[in-house]
């Protein structure tokens, strides 16, 4: 079963200077299934183009691979641009991580967020 699993990390003015994260999680340990319906499978021709498809859209599009310039398997993804609390300085971000996914699926998933 394919599956995208969400964590946070919250980096603090004062986290900062210590090179840490104020505070890392889980917001979504289960993951959330990508599994394409029969609507997807018509609209995208085979399941891996479908699969793809979803697992990018369910990633969004402002994200960093955690390597780069090339691909590697277990690749995650993180919020390149994190949401900004003004009052503390504090910045939050997310990263999705791939489970249950092909390499060649990983493959292309990392192909496609890497054009946006």
């Amino acid at each position: 079963m394919r599956r995208i699993k969400i964590t946070y990390d919250i980096t603090t003015p004062e986290s900062a200077a210590d090179g840490e994260f104020s505070e890392t999680g889980w917001i979504d340990e289960e993951g959330r299934e990508i599994t394409p319906d029969s609507y997807d499978l018509d609209e995208y021709e085979t399941e891996t183009a479908a699969v793809i498809a979803l697992a990018v859209k369910e990633i969004g599009n402002c994200v960093e691979p955690s390597n780069s310039p090339t691909w590697h398997p277990h690749t995650w993804y993180t919020d390149s641009d994190p949401d900004r609390d003004y009052s503390t300085g504090a910045e939050t971000r997310q990263s999705y991580h791939l489970e249950g996914f092909t390499e060649e699926e990983e493959r292309a998933i990392y192909s496609e967020l890497k054009k946006r």
